[in-house]
């Protein structure tokens, strides 16, 4: 009897230990390893990890230490000595205006803020001859082009357009106000034209971008082709600065796939210390903005590198800056440590530490959804992502993800986001985070990243939706 008693005893025990390796291997990320990224990252000794500033560096070393950790290897700069580390130095030049750009042909004079918005000018002046064309026509190199659209739905399309229309090499692309443009056109108008340009970068475009009001637009398309067109205003002297990342990368072992890449991707900076906010609390501490999305990043990190080595290659990137305009996935993207068509597919990682009432409870959601097929993939291989519930917002547009696919690469943020009035504020902080909704959300996404890894499959744009 106790024979049998003991055998049926290591039984269930075998039993009890195989259901728990399977609860381990199906969440291997636990709540206390995300708690404590969280405490550090967005702490107030971290000072809201202010773009470009000592704190947003020190958020890059420590991630860089827990990549070290791991035995994710080092993918950023070279040292004194030649050996690899994990961040990135990069230099920003700002270069504003102090004599406001205006557009001048014939009689008329159109300036910034009033009738005409300047989104980018990188140089003094900007002279041509104008050309009218319809999208989808090829702008002539060195004419300020007015490109008209038949309708909104046009307008909008041409208005998140700019990259390609801006790399034919005209002078300037001009194009008429959109609702969206109207809505936000005091606040762009107030601000002071500027650009900047960062280190290591490509040169800064010359294309100048810009929008004209519904009747400014009208009577330039009267002026009749060929019109000669001068923009014009007073640089002051460039101002410079510096800003981080944080790189690691694991090398894939497959023959062929090796040489593909997988980008996993998260900013590190946040608005810091803000004195002129309203209330007693000056410090913004970003812990959903985006402390949650570098503790997703560096977690599946921890995981990818635990686990056998994928066929696929992976990158690890925490940028700096992107607050303050995105310089730092700029940067990476610029400055590939590999050919640029080998880049398949990048996620960034962005506000999960709250669930969003929009969707189901475990469920993320994927900005530019309807974009290209890596999110209805993604979900075939078990990830709870679904199209993004806040259309109206342009996600897509407004995080690194979009840096990435300007450039042709296959790039969406991943998000739980629910639109908290915490966004932006002093009241972004660990206190308000959901750790259980957090951890869950960061495990469902580990078997099909590695599923991404270790397949042939390429996403693709869908027909037209390629930014």
């Amino acid at each position: 009897m106790k024979s049998r008693y003991l055998v049926k005893l290591m039984c269930v025990t075998v039993l009890f230990l195989n259901s728990v390796i399977f609860v381990s291997a199906q969440n291997p990320i636990k709540e206390t390893n995300v708690r404590a990224h969280m405490e550090f990252l967005a702490s107030d000794a971290m000072q809201g990890r202010g773009s470009g500033t000592m704190f947003e560096l020190l958020a890059g070393e420590y991630l860089a230490s827990q990549m070290k950790q791991f035995g994710i290897e080092p993918a950023g700069d070279k040292d004194s000595e030649g050996n690899p580390t994990y961040i990135q130095t990069i230099n920003i030049s700002r270069n504003s205006f102090i004599e406001t750009p205006k557009l001048s042909y014939s009689d008329v004079s159109l300036e910034h803020g009033n009738e005409m918005l300047v989104l980018r000018m990188a140089t003094e002046k900007i002279s041509g001859k104008l050309q009218i064309i319809s999208p989808g026509e090829t702008p002539q190199k060195g004419a300020v082009v007015f490109v008209q659209a038949k309708s909104d739905d046009e307008a909008k399309a041409l208005s998140e357009s700019f990259g390609s229309l801006a790399g034919s090499g005209a002078a300037a692309i001009i194009i008429e106000e959109t609702s969206r443009w109207r809505s936000g056109w005091e606040r762009t108008g107030s601000r002071p034209v500027s650009f900047t340009s960062i280190s290591g970068g490509k040169d800064n475009p010359s294309t100048g971008i810009f929008i004209l009001s519904k009747a400014a637009a009208a009577k330039l398309a009267e002026s009749g082709e060929g019109t000669n067109i001068e923009i014009s205003g007073k640089l002051d002297k460039p101002e410079t600065r510096k800003t981080w990342n944080a790189v690691g990368m694991i090398k894939g072992t497959d023959a062929k796939l090796s040489a593909e890449v997988i980008l996993l991707s998260a900013h590190m900076d946040h608005l810091g210390i803000r004195e002129n906010a309203p209330g007693d609390d000056k410090l913004f501490n970003g812990a959903d903005d985006d402390a949650s999305g570098c503790v997703a990043v560096i977690e599946l990190g921890r995981v990818i590198a635990a686990s056998k080595r994928p066929k696929r290659s992976v990158f690890f990137a925490f940028y700096g800056s992107e607050e303050a305009g995105g310089f730092g996935s700029s940067y990476f993207v610029q400055n590939l440590a590999f050919p640029k068509e080998k880049l398949i597919a990048n996620l960034q990682f962005e506000m999960l530490g709250r669930a969003d009432e929009k969707v189901k409870p475990n469920e993320l959601w994927l900005t530019g959804y309807d974009r290209s097929n890596l999110g209805s993939e993604l979900a075939k291989q078990g990830a709870m992502l679904v199209a993004d519930p806040h259309p109206d917002q342009n996600f897509f547009q407004r995080s690194d993800n979009y840096t990435l696919a300007r450039e042709g690469i296959i790039a969406h943020t991943v998000s739980s986001y629910g639109l908290h009035t915490d966004y932006h504020q002093a009241s972004d902080e660990i206190k308000t985070i959901d750790f259980v909704h957090m951890t869950r959300s960061i495990n469902s996404m580990i078997a099909p990243i590695n599923w991404l890894l270790n397949s042939d499959f390429k996403p693709a744009w869908y027909e037209g939706k390629r930014p």
